[in-house]
């Protein structure tokens, strides 16, 4: 499912734990691209750059191919891992949530025009073997990205696949088919969404039974749609408080990110799950601040060639010592809304 697929089922009219010390070889929890893993979330194709996600053939690529970035820490510095020193420590998530909602709900509105620009600087990364290098952290892939508001033109700025210079600025001409949206048509049916969490659920989640858990549906919706950088504050409360009242969600305080931010994380939790995925938030003013997902990998299972995708097996036991856990991190280190390409929002 793509990102414009989770707006249409929004919008009919368009065609269409505290288990943590248990839990300790579970997968932890994450931020970024979409990683491989015994049960990848579904992937989204984001054309447009209102959710933070690069269009564009070199941005796409790089983001498509996150799961092959180099592993091993070198000159760039050291790579944070899950573990004793990151992973954080357990907090009360529905009082958490609930001061996040109340803290973003007072803000004002941002009401982007079509000239404008959608920023985002994001930094990638992934634990797997892979050839490429970037200029981050253990080579971390570090990219900005401009996307115009009514989908006309696209730029970006630093690591790249195809060997062009880093540190140039690249602007493009986008074409769109037919069924795609521009970001400003985007943000409409975003502001056009029912802040009543009830009807947010109902609304977004329609095939999920009244009675059924709607953890999975809700969490993998506000993954995508928080790192929207034109998202209404009203919208971004209400997913807060669906997320505060959901069965199995945790949230996390002092969870250390590949940039070394101390983060909020927000978790799915399910028992003997050997993968989790994570939403970072700034623990002062609640801004997204990234994802990453952590799965648990089969000691006996050989790392994957450079490359190549890893087998999904699952581990045999989740009690075994020797588990290995992989990850991949995506960090939205900065976002906004500005007026030209080439131009970084203030701080």
């Amino acid at each position: 499912m793509n990102e414009l697929e989770l707006l249409r089922t929004a919008r009919p009219d368009v065609p269409s734990y505290p288990a943590t010390a248990q839990e300790k070889t579970r997968a932890a929890l994450i931020a970024a691209a979409d990683g491989p893993g015994p049960r990848r979330p579904p992937s989204t194709r984001l054309r447009w750059g209102l959710a933070g996600t690069a269009a564009g053939l070199v941005v796409a690529v790089a983001a498509a191919t996150v799961v092959q970035q180099a592993v091993a820490p070198d000159k760039n510095g050291p790579v944070p891992r899950p573990g004793r020193s990151t992973d954080g420590t357990l907090v009360n998530a529905a009082q958490v949530l609930s001061l996040a909602a109340d803290t973003v709900d007072a803000r004002a509105a941002v009401h982007p025009h079509p000239q404008q620009w959608a920023y985002v600087k994001r930094m990638s990364y992934s634990s797997q073997n892979g050839s490429l290098r970037g200029t981050g952290p253990g080579g971390a892939m570090v990219t900005e990205v401009w996307t115009r508001f009514d989908g006309t033109r696209e730029a970006y700025r630093g690591d790249n696949v195809i060997s062009r210079d880093t540190h140039r600025l690249y602007v493009s001409k986008l074409d769109h088919d037919a069924d795609e949206t521009t970001p400003i048509e985007d943000y409409a049916h975003l502001a056009a969404l029912p802040t009543d969490p009830d009807k947010l659920v109902k609304k977004l989640c329609p095939r999920t039974p009244p009675t059924a858990d709607p953890t999975e549906c809700v969490f993998t919706l506000a993954d995508k749609l928080l790192r929207n950088v034109a998202l209404p504050p009203r919208l971004q409360a209400t997913f807060y408080r669906v997320l505060a009242r959901l069965p199995h969600v945790i949230v996390k305080r002092d969870v250390v990110d590949l940039a070394g931010r101390h983060d909020l994380a927000v978790a799915e939790a399910y028992p003997r799950d050997f993968q989790s995925k994570q939403i970072l938030l700034d623990p002062h003013t609640y801004k997204y601040r990234g994802e990453r997902l952590v799965w648990t990998v089969d000691p006996n299972e050989a790392r994957p060639a450079p490359g190549r995708t890893p087998p999904s097996s699952p581990l045999t036991s989740p009690t075994n010592a020797q588990a290995r856990h992989e990850y991949t991190e995506t960090l939205q280190l900065a976002a906004g809304i500005v007026d030209h390409a080439g131009i970084r929002p203030k701080p």
